[in-house]
């Protein structure tokens, strides 16, 4: 500042506009994600090198000069949206961070790691400059609270929770209320009575168990490791994930031991056939359903599935909420990982319930040889929903099979994205999505398929097919293959369309209104990939799937101006 009072007065002013510059920005950037409210939040601002020459320069100049760099400074400071995420996770890793003494190992364990790994400087959190999140409206996920309140309403009873239920008594079923699983509202949990499989919470699980599945925390890929694996950077669950290890204060855990036989039969079958065989063994069924009853918030959800070699096994997500919300106040922040063993069939299918709020998913998935992974997703409720899905076909002769539905309306924000990689010659892989946009609703879907050079003589389809319906409605489909291969046989493709008029004509003439024609061919576009959900989605959600088809077209009947057929 002694050089300062030296200087002319306008190089003085413009200087000293600089400083202003810097100084506002310094105190705009905020503390790193690692400071803690015990910690400065502010570093000082220095003052930049000043040129001690007196060589006259205009005033003109000197504006120009202090505008460019305070553009510069700028430039390179944190935008608002930028600040409210480093506030909300900020916020949300100092509840991990109170709420983890009442924790027990593993689960702790992951907790701890989680929080180390997301004070690391090279954590990037969500912003609209990464791909990933163009399409996501971020300004909505950081309106919803970072930290849990109670709700007041009464506890869940079992008649609560009887829509979601399967029909087969003898199921497994894991409840999780608000992140943590409930033995009172679960039932058929621990060993099965051939004790071939156990699902539970991971507090209960028993040694033998936790040593097959390997440490909870290994089962969860940490941030950093994410960041340097680029299927998983792009679908920009890093910063979610990790804080998803910090937070989650249970996990479910089902475990299916191998199964020898089915094993050795599916081996005899390709020794004469070479073509992928999938696991005949008996199928081992679990549920499980995640119920919110806090008022705001953030549940941090977590499912933990390994399947043995030869094993066949089916799991349930439902995510269903039982407390009256405000729109944005709550969010659900879930991870999946399986593992699929030698020869073994996983079938996980999502459904999600939680309407008024976001909700974020990630399940990533490893198969080993000849494994085939079957992921069916159900996107309908959410105010804001993004599905991530991960898989990595790391044995020979492996398959990958996924449908997704999102059915979008009012102005729901629903985003899918799936990222596979052919890390192994001899796999095959399918992908079918259908999207229904209606109303001022934004559907977006990001698929990608990687085949590395081992992935030779690999056979991936992907396809998108999407109505709009309004002209409010927006679509974004984005299908991509990336190939180093050179033998392979890889397709994808998407599709945007209005509902066919000669077809609702025909129907017309049958004796339907033209509400409910619409509404049967609406229903006739999703039932093919809700047909391969095996009958595992509840009656409760067929219900809602009716009504909101019948909603849509309750509303469209007085309006005009739509798309014709395309």
């Amino acid at each position: 500042m002694q050089q300062l009072q030296t200087m002319a007065p306008r190089r003085r002013a413009a200087l000293a506009a600089l400083l202003s510059a810097h100084t506002t920005n310094a105190l705009l950037a905020g503390p790193p994600l690692n400071a803690r409210a015990t910690r400065p939040c502010f570093a000082p601002a220095t003052a930049p090198a000043v040129d001690d020459e007196t060589d006259f320069v205009s005033a003109d100049d000197l504006e120009r000069e202090a505008f460019a760099e305070e553009v510069v400074v700028r430039s390179k400071g944190p935008t608002a949206a930028e600040l409210r995420a480093r506030a909300w996770f900020e916020a949300a890793l100092q509840e991990a961070e109170a709420d983890y003494p009442t924790r027990a190992p593993p689960v702790a364990l992951a907790s701890s790691e989680g929080v180390a790994a997301l004070e690391r400087p090279s954590v990037v959190l969500p912003s609209k400059k990464q791909e990933p999140w163009r399409f996501t409206r971020l300004d909505d996920l950081w309106r919803c609270a970072p930290t849990r309140e109670l709700a007041d309403a009464a506890p869940l009873a079992p008649s609560d929770l009887e829509p979601w239920l399967p029909a087969d008594d003898d199921e497994p079923v894991a409840v999780l209320v608000d992140g943590v699983v409930d033995a009172a509202l679960s039932k058929n949990l621990g060993f099965s009575s051939d004790r071939k499989s156990w699902v539970g919470s991971i507090r209960d699980a028993p040694p033998d168990v936790l040593k097959v599945m390997g440490p909870l925390h290994a089962s969860l890929p940490e941030v950093v490791k994410e960041e340097s694996i680029p299927q998983r950077v792009s679908l920009g669950g890093g910063a979610l994930c990790g804080l998803n290890a910090a937070c989650a204060p249970d996990a479910v855990v089902v475990w299916v031991a191998d199964d020898a036989d089915a094993l050795a039969a599916a081996d005899d079958l390709r020794a004469n056939a070479p073509d992928r065989v999938e696991s005949d063994a008996a199928c081992v069924r679990a549920h499980v359903v995640h119920a919110r009853r806090r008022a705001k918030g953030a549940q941090h959800a977590r499912t933990v599935i390994s399947t043995g070699a030869g094993a066949n096994a089916a799991v349930r997500e439902s995510f269903v909420g039982f407390t009256k919300l405000d729109r944005f106040s709550a969010l659900t922040n879930a991870r999946t990982t399986c593992s699929v063993g030698a020869g073994a069939t996983l079938t996980h299918v999502l459904d999600g319930n939680e309407a008024e709020q976001a909700h974020i998913h990630h399940a990533t998935a490893v198969c080993a040889r000849d494994g085939a992974f079957l992921a069916r997703t159900l996107s309908d409720a959410g105010a804001l929903s993004r599905v991530c899905v991960d898989c990595d076909v790391a044995g020979a002769g492996a398959f990958f099979d996924f449908s997704g539905v999102q059915l979008g309306g009012s102005d729901q924000n629903l985003d899918l994205r799936t990222a596979l990689t052919h890390s192994s010659p001899d796999a095959d892989s399918a992908q079918d999505i259908r999207n229904v946009a209606a109303e001022n609703a934004r559907l977006v879907f990001k698929g990608r398929i990687d085949v590395p050079q081992l992935g030779q003589r690999t056979n991936a389809d992907q396809l998108c097919r999407s109505l709009v319906l309004d002209d409010g409605a927006a679509v974004d489909a984005m299908p991509s293959l990336e190939i180093v291969a050179d033998d392979v046989k890889c397709t994808h493709g998407a599709t945007v369309a209005d509902l066919d008029e000669e077809s609702i004509f025909y129907l017309e003439s049958r004796g339907l209104a033209r509400a409910d024609a619409r509404a049967l061919l609406i229903k006739a576009f999703c039932f093919e990939l809700v047909q391969k959900t095996d009958d595992m989605l509840p009656r409760g959600t067929l219900d809602r799937l009716d009504a909101k088809l019948l909603e849509f077209e309750e509303r469209q009947k007085n309006r005009r101006g739509r798309y014709s057929s395309i």
